[in-house]
């Protein structure tokens, strides 16, 4: 208890899971791989898959911009600042290209954060930015990874038609995006970590359910992926291994997606693994960057 009453006297977003503000914000990059000071860019523009994906669970998007290094918009990003959901904030750093396209991405992260607790998050991926250093630090976080359980607009759709999707669609959107965003902390605040573990996992089991059902129903292409969302926590702190027999990356059957998704013939799970962890920046307990995997397409 002493504990927790000093962090939450010294630390302004301790115990806050998010934001009164209902829309959720992301960090974007184009595919770029840096590695201390060697930078790898597979595409000056944003991954048009990448970019479905974060439409369709996010409602406002910022990629850096740089007088350094500089990426031109192509027709998406240009549609999606025109509708005022892309935003092209400059953060400049001379010197160290890699170093300074790593730090105009953290920071402009940082920044919303700081302004917005529990709003912003990052994209890292093989797809986005990938940054293999200088991050975060090891055993100090965790990932929720769910299984060939997420519908995603194939990388063709018209990003007109995700927007126009997610106006009727917005609350299993929502409600999928809720349930992740307080997964860690649910059950961290429970003194009954077992069942409401049990109980949260059946909760991200029907809204996914409820999410490749609409999937299915969409006019375009969808792709069965995996999602991934990581907290600044590490599971030790909010989940014991003994509780309920719980072991590290074990997966957890997700019975109701996996029945909607079974003419895609995989089953869909849940997966609870020790991640990375921010190092420089106090976060609320709500996931700080996401990442997805596109498989075979859902029919």
């Amino acid at each position: 208890m002493g504990e927790a009453k000093r962090r939450k006297e010294s630390e302004p977003n301790f115990g806050r899971v998010c934001n009164i503000r209902s829309y959720r914000g992301l960090i974007v990059s184009p595919p770029i791989e840096i590695e201390g000071t060697k930078l790898f860019v597979k595409s000056s523009n944003l991954d048009p898959q990448e970019l479905r994906f974060a439409l369709l669970f996010w409602d406002k998007l910022v990629w850096p911009s740089s007088r350094a290094l500089h990426f031109v918009s192509g027709p998406d990003e240009q549609f999606l600042e025109s509708a005022e959901i892309l935003e092209r904030p400059e953060y400049t750093y001379y010197g160290d290209a890699a170093q300074g396209i790593f730090k105009g991405q953290f920071q402009a992260y940082k920044d919303r954060e700081q302004a917005e607790p529990g709003v912003w998050a990052l994209s890292q991926g093989e797809n986005s930015l990938l940054c293999k250093d200088g991050l975060a630090e090891e055993g100090m976080g965790t990932i929720v990874e769910l299984h060939r359980a997420i519908p995603i607009p194939t990388k063709d759709v018209p990003l007109a038609e995700i927007l126009q999707f997610k106006s009727h669609r917005n609350d299993e959107l929502l409600r999928l995006r809720q349930l992740l965003e307080s997964f860690v902390f649910e059950i961290k605040e429970s003194t009954e970590k077992p069942s409401a573990l049990q109980r949260r996992i059946a909760e991200v089991d029907q809204a996914c359910a409820d999410l490749l059902t609409v999937g299915k129903e969409w006019q375009f292409p969808v792709y069965l992926s995996n999602f991934k969302a990581s907290f600044s926590l590490s599971p030790e702190k909010f989940l014991p291994a003994t509780a309920g027999g719980w072991k590290m990356g074990e997966p957890y059957g997700l019975t109701a997606a996996a029945a909607v998704a079974t003419a895609a013939g995989a089953a869909s799970t849940l997966e609870i693994k020790g991640d990375y962890g921010l190092r420089s920046i106090q976060r609320p307990v709500s996931p700080f960057r996401y990442a997805f995997l596109a498989h075979e397409e859902l029919r």
